[in-house]
């Protein structure tokens, strides 16, 4: 295998000077993938010791000699950075040309990266994210002219243009099928277009939070801003000419499958309320779990006499400096917001369910610095194995914690590993409290991971200190026009609304209505709030029908949905292959396999802290089952949708 240097790199012209300035802010384990690749040299791999994560909540506690990022000494890392230098100056003399890395060569940087126990099941893995030779292997490529035809016959409708929907577009078009994206926003993002409250930013690596093919060098900030996050979808709808295919200001209103004709039938309304029916092979949702706003049923929330505003749909230009705001809420969405609103509201008052879990990241609110933007853009394979970096940092080790130990009895933890945490989380809240009566109200007394765990680089808890915030636990019994008023009879007038309430996360597919096989009804079938399908993407008695983000597709153990929406994506075109390639019309999930996936999925969700009894979530439906959540690891379901088998569908 020979490597050659990425058509996308920039040329280097910075001085030595700079270059050694811009190596201190570099991934120490990604730049040392970079130096073999420039170099062709693996010795540096036997040299320095693995990288290993360290514990987020107790990195610069061990004692000893200060460890940095990977786990290195600052000698190693100062003597890497000489090396670095002298190896850039020597690839820019040789024309920036790299050598021939054999494969046992890259086997042993796949070793390296991941420790040298790696399971050899993450080995293919790596080959497929990082893609050193290239080739991108998640699209459906279709070279035979026959099924050129099939596909170009073979029109898909995707209900929604986020993340996912953007994808399926790219992929679909990449295979020659026609498709239309219908949105019922004005513009693209899903999510990140509707969520545009102060502050709403993504809590995972910006840089893992992309399309594998279409890395962005240029964030601003390690975990970007709402407004960054929604431009990007944008430019790669538009790069990848997927925009012109997109219905804007359009909602799907029902869809009926045609049996007959093997025909999807969707009825869309228009921003000017006109309907019409578009025609489909295939339907694919793309709409994602978080995008109804849920409001509070609170006794007289309708005769508030200020704004009420959710999260979910902030008013653009929605001013509330100097006004007295409630806060109802503390999940994501109001850690984000309060610090906000409590720099220039007059007075806050969060009104606080249940406390939320944090990991203290000192670099959640970080700008990408100047050297980061230079190597991702300009060292040979350096933004390959960050990405990838990123995400096996963020899952593995951590998974293991959240697993139930059914001898282990206690209110507060799941297991051992559970409470070592939580004992580790405690103390940093510890550390940025002072007042004991404000701790017991900010301290989570159920388990780590029972609920979703926040990012926390301090401003939250400093903001819950402030003179003019108060945080209140009691529970809200109505709303009057002046304020709220709680069930130990205080009034607390405000003058503003915030409802950090979440979303009807348990009704998938909300509000629109599907029609299957033999007339059945999708929220009939699914009970209204008990929406299952097999690995998240098919449905029994709906041919065809294909999800994004569905039922149990949600990530709680840290780990982009980036990267489980391209297996997603890649599934869903696997089973049309298998619809091109055997002339079928037709294909939906076995019940009997959609039935032992979904007794596993909530076997194992069971076993987990957020599908405990200890815990009420939004992973949970009405009646205690976790329709949210993905329980497996991410590698477990990289394996799960690499292919799509016959043998788990009713073909017609």
């Amino acid at each position: 295998m020979v490597l050659q240097s990425s058509p996308e790199l920039k040329p280097i012209t910075e001085s030595p000077q700079l270059i050694a300035r811009y190596l201190e802010e570099l991934n120490t384990a990604s730049l040392i993938m970079s130096v073999v690749h420039m170099t062709g040299d693996t010795s540096l791999l036997d040299e320095l010791p693995t990288p290993r994560t360290l514990d987020v909540v107790a990195a610069g506690a061990e004692g000893g000699e200060q460890l940095l990022e990977g786990g290195y000494t600052p000698a190693q890392v100062a003597d890497l950075h000489r090396r670095a230098q002298a190896a850039i100056a020597d690839w820019q003399a040789r024309g920036c040309a790299l050598p021939e890395l054999t494969p046992a060569m890259i086997q042993s940087l796949y070793h390296f990266m991941c420790g040298a126990d790696v399971d050899p099941e993450y080995l293919e893995f790596i080959d497929e994210e990082v893609a050193l030779d290239g080739v991108d292997r998640r699209g459906l490529q279709l070279e035979a002219p026959a099924l050129q035809a099939r596909a170009a016959a073979f029109p898909v409708v995707v209900i929604g243009a986020g993340m996912g929907g953007v994808l399926a577009g790219i992929r679909l078009q990449e295979a020659g099928i026609p498709y239309t994206i219908v949105e019922k926003n004005p513009g693209v993002g899903g999510t990140w277009y509707e969520n545009r409250y102060p502050g709403c930013r993504v809590d995972v690596p910006g840089h893992s939070y992309s399309y594998s093919f279409a890395p962005n060098h240029a964030w601003s900030s390690h975990f970007p801003l709402a407004d960054e996050i929604r431009a990007y979808f944008d430019h790669c709808a538009q790069q990848f000419e997927v925009t012109p295919h997109i219905r804007f200001n359009t909602e799907v209103v029902t869809a009926e499958y045609d049996e007959a004709a093997a025909l999807w039938r969707v009825r869309v309304r228009d921003g000017q309320g006109e309907e019409s029916v578009l025609q489909a092979r295939a339907v694919i949702s793309a709409v994602g779990q978080l995008n109804r706003p849920k409001m509070p049923d609170i006794d007289g929330l309708e005769s508030f006499s200020g704004p009420v505003v959710h999260s979910g749909a902030w008013p653009q230009g929605l001013d509330l400096a100097g006004k007295r705001v409630a806060v109802i809420g503390s999940g994501a969405s109001a850690f984000q917001i309060i610090p906000e609103l409590a720099a220039t509201a007059f007075q806050l008052v969060a009104l606080q369910r249940s406390p939320a879990w944090m990991f203290p990241n000192p670099g959640y609110h970080m700008e990408v610095g100047a050297g980061q933007r230079w190597a991702l853009e300009k060292l040979p394979y350096y933004s390959k194995w960050y990405r990838f970096w990123l995400f096996y940092t963020s899952v593995e080790g951590v998974y293991n914690q959240t697993l139930v130990d059914p001898d282990w009895h206690s209110k507060r933890s799941v297991s051992a590993s559970n409470e070592a945490m939580r004992e580790a989380l405690s103390g940093w809240i510890h550390s940025q409290i002072s007042d004991p009566e404000l701790l017991d109200k900010v301290l989570p007394t159920y388990p780590p991971f029972g609920k979703r765990i926040l990012q926390d680089n301090g401003s939250y808890l400093a903001a819950l200190q402030r003179s003019n915030v108060e945080v209140v636990t009691t529970g809200i019994r109505a709303i009057d026009a002046q304020g709220v008023v709680t069930d130990d009879g205080v009034h607390h007038a405000v003058d503003a609304i915030v409802c950090a309430t979440g979303f009807h996360a348990d009704r998938f597919l909300f509000p629109m209505h599907f029609s299957g096989r033999g007339g059945v009804q999708l929220n009939e079938q699914w009970s209204e709030t008990n929406g299952r399908a097999y690995l998240g993407i098919t449905v029994p008695n709906f041919p065809n029908l294909f999800c994004i983000y569905g039922p149990n597709t949600n990530l709680v153990v840290a780990g982009s949905i980036a990267h489980n929406a391209e297996s997603q994506v890649h599934y869903i075109l696997e089973c049309i292959r298998l619809l091109l390639e055997g002339e079928q019309q037709s294909l939906e999930c076995r019940q009997d396999v959609h039935d032992a996936y979904n007794q596993r999925v909530d076997e194992v969700n069971a076993g987990t802290a957020w599908g405990s009894p200890l815990v009420n979530n939004w992973y949970k439906n009405e009646t205690g089952r976790v329709t949210a959540n993905l329980p497996f690891r991410i590698i477990d379901y990289w394996k799960m949708t690499r292919h799509a088998e016959p043998g788990d569908f009713l073909f017609d």
